[in-house]
């Protein structure tokens, strides 16, 4: 290469490797997450539902975050916190047992 180009295009080269890198590795931490949370399985039932509003930031007060949270008491004795849509936990009452099986992305109500 001609060491002009070199100058020129050498930043440019390196700039994109290292961006590159960064977008791969984050796509591959997300992968495992992903796959760790489809990995896992569990039996419990609910023992709390949480729900929690947060205004924006100052420029933008006036919008309203919503967050819904189902907690479980697992057959282990431990607890796990959930976030969910409005509608799954509008479904969930406390005391509804739910199964989470492996392979599945989100528990289901046992009946």
């Amino acid at each position: 290469m001609q060491p002009e180009k070199l100058v020129i295009f050498g930043p440019m080269i390196i700039f994109f490797l290292f961006f590159g890198a960064l977008v791969i590795g984050f796509l591959i931490v997300v992968a495992k997450v992903i796959s760790r949370g489809r990995k896992s399985a569990w039996k419990g039932v609910v023992v709390d539902k949480l729900f929690n509003e947060q205004r924006g930031s100052f420029e933008d007060s006036h919008k309203i975050d919503q967050f819904y949270t189902l907690v479980f008491k697992i057959e282990d004795g431990s607890q796990k916190k959930i976030a969910v849509s409005k509608t799954m936990y509008d479904d969930y009452k406390i005391g509804d047992r739910a199964e989470k099986k492996s392979g599945d992305f989100w528990q289901k109500k046992v009946i």
